[in-house]
């Protein structure tokens, strides 16, 4: 049975760990937080002190990273399956299930403003590197509201609408320059639109749903994460298809750089963190993390934690680097 990281979760088979040893450390993770619902996101602020997470308990949550407290709990009226920082840690910005996007003022979370643009739900939002622009898409089960849309962040009204895929958008991001905008389907593609005309390039080669994805800093490279049990990375030059990674037989639901592009992590239904170095793209780490699916991770700002949560509802912490 396929399974989609959007629907009700399904039993997970546990499967036997291992683990590469070394620099990129083979400690138990350390659980940090807990929703009390599937997680689906989770990001740090620029100054790394607030981390926030996005869950299908309806709410986002404001943690203080330092003493691993909630401070602020934003409440919605559906999952929530996106949030993001605004640059300057000012803003915070939810996707939800509803189909709206909320702003919030950081770090008192009071509600700026609630727009409903999309006709189903929000399942990912993004703001461009200036801050000047917000990216979001959806849809739901059957296709739906699947039109990306570019958001103005000062007045929120619409800068433009991105058409062309046939099913729903999990992931959106900017590039670096923020000149192009990378979105991932569930009907199979990523697409690279030029936010200058609108027009997009489809990059093919997944077979099945294409979840989350990001670039790396320098904007050489694009990661993908699939249904179809890979990572893929895309040559931004050329627009191929740099580097498979393979998982097990499992989904992979995230894949995310390390702030100095130095790395690249992924974790999926099979419970396990994966890194590769970059631009090698070898595997140097691999260790079972959870008691169920992990959809979504994070590094830290400084690149030596990643943050991971998924269907278990609680929020891990992995230390890149042994005290010796």
């Amino acid at each position: 049975m396929i399974r989609n990281r959007f629907a009700p979760p399904v039993p997970v088979a546990i499967v036997a760990w291992m683990c590469v040893a070394g620099a990129f450390g083979a400690d138990e993770p350390e659980v940090v937080g807990q929703h009390e619902d599937n997680i689906y996101q989770l990001t740090f602020s620029p100054d790394g002190r607030w981390l926030a997470t996005a869950s299908g308990d309806d709410t986002a949550v404001l943690w203080d990273f330092q003493t691993r407290k909630p401070h602020v709990t934003l409440t919605h009226d559906g999952p929530v399956y996106s949030v993001v920082f605004a640059p300057d840690g000012k803003r915070l910005v939810t996707g939800c299930g509803d189909g709206h996007v909320t702003v919030w003022s950081v770090p008192d979370g009071r509600q700026l403003a609630a727009i409903k643009q999309h006709e189903d739900a929000v399942y990912i939002v993004a703001f461009s590197p200036d801050g000047k622009r917000l990216a979001s898409g959806g849809g739901n089960g059957g296709g739906g509201d699947t039109v990306c849309r570019i958001w103005n962040t000062e007045d929120w009204t619409i800068l433009h609408r991105l058409e062309g895929h046939t099913m729903p958008v999990y992931g959106v991001a900017f590039s670096p320059d923020g000149r192009r905008m990378a979105s991932a389907s569930r009907d199979k593609t990523v697409r690279l639109w030029r936010l200058d005309d609108g027009t997009s390039r489809v990059l093919e080669g997944h077979t099945s749903d294409v979840y989350r994805n990001g670039f790396s800093p320098d904007g050489r490279w694009l990661a993908t994460a699939s249904q179809d049990a890979t990572v893929r990375v895309w040559d931004m030059a050329s627009g191929t298809c740099r580097a498979t990674l393979p998982g097990r037989r499992d989904p992979m639901y995230g894949a995310v750089f390390s702030p100095d592009g130095g790395l690249l992590a992924a974790v999926g239904d099979d419970c396990r963190l994966r890194i590769w170095q970059v631009p090698q793209f070898t595997p140097v780490f691999e260790q079972r993390m959870a008691r169920e699916a992990l959809f979504a991770l994070t590094f830290s700002n400084d690149g030596k934690q990643i943050l991971m949560g998924g269907e278990d509802t609680r929020i891990y912490l992995h230390l890149l680097q042994n005290d010796q």
